[in-house]
């Protein structure tokens, strides 16, 4: 199933890096992409917005070191920082109960991506950085479409989302390494 028509994903890249270690970023991206709009509530109303857009951004530690200060005041690299573009209402509103979106462009957010941090995480854990890096992917997402692991029955809920999205990439639960 094609990408939502009103969708407009934007994969840049701010670290070289990931252009050698992942030529193949940008299939990957699409590929989470479409299981989110598939399989997920939120993700499958997206096909209801005339105009929607996400931009994921693959960067250095460097970058995400000063975002994660700057916006969470942890002065550490972290794998991914999402910033939702919708507020919990408009969550609620056009993603949750297909409430009809106005007619102009939305930003779903903006997900950031550091290379060194996931190739870390993938050498440690033995993962392929292709499946790690998906992983990262659809957790991002989530982030943007509202979800989050601050108390356990949250982070159980994304985990298992992300544990069946993964499976149906071929990709081995990541919580059960």
């Amino acid at each position: 199933m094609p990408l939502p028509s009103g969708l407009i994903l934007e994969v840049s890249i701010d670290c070289d890096s990931w252009t050698s270690a992942l030529p193949d970023y940008k299939k990957y991206c699409n590929i989470c992409v479409e299981q989110v709009t598939q399989h997920i509530l939120e993700g499958r109303s997206l096909y209801n917005l005339p105009h929607v857009e996400l931009s994921i951004i693959l960067c250095n530690d460097a970058l995400i070191r000063e975002l994660n200060q700057d916006y969470r005041s942890n002065d550490n690299p972290t794998n991914v920082l999402s910033f939702p573009g919708l507020d919990d209402k408009e969550i609620d509103l056009y993603l949750r109960n297909n409430q009809v979106a106005p007619d102009h462009p939305l930003s779903l957010g903006e997900i950031f991506i550091a290379y060194e941090t996931m190739k870390n995480e993938a050498d440690k854990s033995s993962v392929k950085l292709s499946e790690h890096f998906q992983h990262i992917v659809i957790h991002g997402i989530l982030h943007v479409l509202g979800y989050d692991h601050i108390d356990d029955e949250e982070a159980r809920i994304m985990e298992e989302i992300e544990t069946r999205l993964l499976n149906n990439l071929g990709i081995d639960d990541p919580y059960n390494a």
